[in-house]
């Protein structure tokens, strides 16, 4: 008999799906997987085929990448963008400024 292990998947997994405020024999049913399977996986630290992970991240409303790295890359991307946003709007707040001061110049 295998001996049980932890995966940091799982545990997310698991915290969210009570976050959710669902049983694990719902959820199992709602992805579309049998309990016993869910229960194995959890239990035994097995990583779900991809279909089946897919399905997991999207019904507890996260990304794959959160489930497996505790990371979500989207939020990083979103900050990434974000953060070009308002360097390019300080450029040009800089650049409005520019042009400002050189009319001055010349108005008066």
């Amino acid at each position: 008999m295998r001996k049980p292990i932890k995966l940091p998947f799982w545990d997310r997994t698991k915290k969210l799906i009570k976050s959710h405020k669902v049983t694990q024999r719902n959820f199992a049913a709602y992805v579309g997987i049998t309990y016993g399977t869910l229960k194995d996986w959890l239990c035994y630290g097995v990583y779900p085929d991809v279909l089946s992970a897919i399905k997991i991240a999207e019904a507890l409303g996260v990304s794959l990448e959160y489930l497996i790295r505790g990371v979500d890359g989207q939020a990083s991307e979103r900050r990434e963008k974000e953060a070009l946003k308002r360097k390019t709007a300080a450029a040009k707040i800089k650049a409005m400024v520019k042009k400002i001061e050189k009319n001055a110049d010349i108005i008066g």
